[in-house]
């Protein structure tokens, strides 16, 4: 049977290449051997992968959707008691829109400038780094850190490569003794993500977690007191000298914290529920003193907010758009939220809402994100804001520098999908691509967004 990342690539495929056009027969066999089962507007949200996502930009689409809606649930399944849903692992934090925007919105696209380099697929590939990267982290323009997928005489195993010097060289460390589950796992043991607070406190997590404070020469499997032993950790973030998780206790979401240099977890009180849908997928985004959560499950299901070092229930963007919403923040005040909105419904797109007071209002910006839909998004500051996503040519990065008013495409990514996009600074940020079975991909931005490029090796 093929692989879900190399079965979503066939749907995507035979979705753009024409609605009348056959789907391969294998995945024809497997639509066919499922009930099919229309999406209800209400239930179930979005923590769909991009392959997945090209499906709504042809309105014929629409039985497919409802085809491969049933087949996710049959490929996912239903959270069972101690199920391990995955995590978005997206970077950024994001906000709540209060009113259906109008469909009517479309898209200006101003032309990349000269000097652009957008991503193309004669990149090298960050295999160069001697593993297939699956996330990336940066604590400062120059310390970074990418996890990913090594060999060990045992077959694949997790890998973690160490720069101090902004990417130009790369230096192998230890890594936890964990294998590398894409996605953050669906009930398999192991880790996804890999974040660091510091030069020495850092956690590897999805769904497993794993914690280290003296940079990486050991690694500590962890559980957190409150939670059952098999809860899935599928989010989580450092900053402001505090680290917080998010984890599944089996029967909603609930957020752990604790100071950096410690494995003492205090569990928060409250919880966000799980949504009717089968992919629910988490969102954890922090900027100083402030963080928010937002869950998908096909649509908005719910959030939390961090005021004053406690976690409280928050309205999160776009839970009326019939669709999910992606988080990024630039500071405390300023957010940004890309909704596909009415992806369940009457699709039209990726569209952009900003809040200027931390997430209590949102607004949305002058032109629809140019994309069927979205999937990433990271903000260098309040105007300069990057989403990752699919438009009629595959998997892209776009980019809006004045705060929403046009877009740029920066980056295409063919049949990459972006699983790990952030910003450390205003001018520097990445991104991991992966697509199925073959290498994935790890590029930097170092000019704010406007031009990313492939990480290699020394050298490269």
């Amino acid at each position: 049977m093929k692989s879900d990342e190399s079965f979503e690539r066939d749907v995507r495929a035979s979705l753009l290449a024409s609605t009348d056009e056959h789907a391969p027969d294998d995945l024809v066999a497997r639509i066919g051997e499922i009930p099919a089962r229309q999406p209800s507007p209400s239930a179930g949200r979005g923590g769909l992968h991009l392959a997945a996502r090209a499906l709504v930009n042809l309105a014929a689409a629409a039985v497919v959707v409802v085809a491969i809606a049933a087949l996710i649930v049959t490929r996912n399944g239903n959270l069972p008691p101690g199920g391990q849903p995955s995590g978005s692992g997206s970077l950024p934090t994001a906000s709540a829109a209060t009113a259906t925007p109008a469909a009517s919105a479309s898209p200006s696209v101003a032309s990349p400038a000269p000097s652009a380099t957008p991503i193309g697929p004669s990149a090298v590939p960050a295999s160069t780094l001697g593993l297939s990267p699956v996330s990336a982290t940066f604590v400062s323009a120059t310390d970074g850190w990418v996890l990913g997928k090594g060999t060990c005489s045992s077959g694949s195993c997790a890998a973690i490569m160490r720069t101090a010097d902004a990417g130009r060289t790369w230096t192998p460390i230890p890594a936890p003794a964990a294998s590398i589950v894409p996605g953050g796992g669906q009930g398999a043991p192991g880790i996804s993500r890999l974040r660091f607070a510091d030069a020495r406190n850092g956690w590897a997590y999805g769904p497993d977690l794993w914690a280290t404070h003296d940079g990486g020469v050991t690694w500590n499997r962890l559980t957190i007191s409150g939670l059952p032993a098999d809860a899935a950790v599928v989010a989580l973030e450092a900053g402001n000298g505090s680290v917080h998780a998010v984890a599944f206790d089996g029967q909603g979401y609930r957020v752990a914290t604790g100071p950096v240099g410690t494995d003492d977890f205090r569990l928060s009180a409250l919880r966000v529920p799980v949504g009717a849908g089968p992919v629910p997928a988490v969102q954890l985004v922090l900027s100083g003193a402030a963080g928010w959560l937002l869950e998908n499950d096909r649509t908005v299901v719910g959030g939390a907010r961090l005021v004053n070092g406690t976690w409280v229930a928050w309205q999160p963007p776009c839970l009326n758009v019939v669709g999910p919403a992606y988080l990024a923040a630039s500071s405390a005040t300023e957010l940004a939220a890309a909704c596909d909105v009415g992806l369940w419904s009457s699709p039209t797109g990726s569209h952009l809402f900003i809040s200027h007071d931390g997430g209590a209002t949102f607004a949305e910006a002058a032109t629809a994100v140019p994309l069927t839909m979205s999937g990433q998004i990271t903000a260098a500051s309040p105007s300069v804001i990057v989403v990752g996503g699919t438009d009629a040519t595959g998997a892209v990065l776009v980019a809006t520098f004045d705060a929403g008013r046009t877009w740029s495409v920066v980056g295409r990514l063919g049949t990459a999908d972006p699983v790990d996009l952030g910003f450390t600074t205003p001018t520097q940020g990445v991104v991991v691509a992966t697509s199925g079975d073959a290498p994935a991909t790890f590029w930097m931005t170092r000019d704010g967004g406007r031009t990313w490029s492939a990480v290699g090796a020394a050298g490269s």
